[in-house]
């Protein structure tokens, strides 16, 4: 069984249907996607998602989220939970709870949404200045110690599905050293922090996959964490080369859709 991956696509209507097209050109039905969905608020994202469920549904897709960082997360605090343990978004497009686990394709894969944005202090600037559409960061973004230890308490799965990753992977440290996009030592303090957190569960659960956003650059490497390692496929953004890929569920094998 073969499933689609989408990185992250900030609300990009655009980008989101060209990546629909795509996967059904490839006879893929089911998408994992890793977060930075564009969970807004307001009428204008209501109604672009109301247009990608439909489009969903047309194609006989559904879309499965580890939400982001850049998320409305009180209009996620209060998605009604199915029975199942998703949160509906739309019919066709369900968020992961922090620690949510699944089964698909026989692959057991836990779900940890979630990441600390080192924009904060601009975010909170701009909506108490008043630019842009209005509130765009939302402190229900960051890890807590009760999302790690819900993760943590169902042990080991394959597959792990999250916006963030572990400390420790060598294309993530080496495009975030130097902060080359001069982000506030706050700002870096509270994101470290919240990816310690991450790491934490990570190794709790160590899997043997992990898919993931966040950083907009493209990840395709086997990391060796002591007493496990894993292959860590990080997706790039919207509109960026290798925002797309699919994964083997047979194998656990990975490839980006150029």
């Amino acid at each position: 069984m073969k499933v689609a991956l989408l990185g992250d696509t900030h609300g990009n209507a655009d980008h989101i249907a060209h990546a629909l097209d795509v996967f059904e050109s490839l006879g893929l039905k089911t998408i994992i996607q890793v977060g930075d969905l564009g969970v807004w608020p307001g009428h204008v994202a209501g109604k672009m998602w109301n247009k990608v469920d439909e489009s969903l549904a047309a194609r006989g897709m559904s879309m499965f989220v580890a939400p982001g960082n850049h998320e409305d997360y009180d209009r996620i605090a209060r998605l009604k939970v199915r029975d199942d343990g998703w949160l509906r978004f739309r019919d066709h497009i369900l968020l992961a709870p922090r620690g949510h686990r699944t089964l698909l394709g026989g692959r057991s894969i836990v779900w940890l949404g979630g990441a600390a944005s080192l924009d904060r202090t601009w975010r909170n600037h701009a909506h108490k200045m008043g630019y842009g559409a209005g509130k765009s960061w939302w402190a229900g973004e960051a890890l807590t110690d009760a999302d790690v230890e819900q993760t943590a308490a169902g042990g080991h799965a394959e597959i792990m599905v999250a916006h963030n990753a572990p400390d420790g992977v060598p294309t993530i440290e080496v495009s975030i050293t130097g902060n080359p996009h001069e982000f506030l030592q706050e700002d870096i303090a509270y994101a470290e922090a919240d990816r310690r957190r991450f790491t934490e569960a990570f190794h709790a659960v160590k899997p043997r996959l992990l898919l993931h956003g966040h950083y907009h650059v493209p990840v395709d490497e086997t990391v060796d964490f002591g007493p496990f390692a894993t292959h860590v496929f990080g997706l790039a953004c919207d509109d960026e080369p290798k925002s797309m890929g699919v994964l083997d569920l047979d194998t656990l094998a990975t490839a980006f859709i150029e």
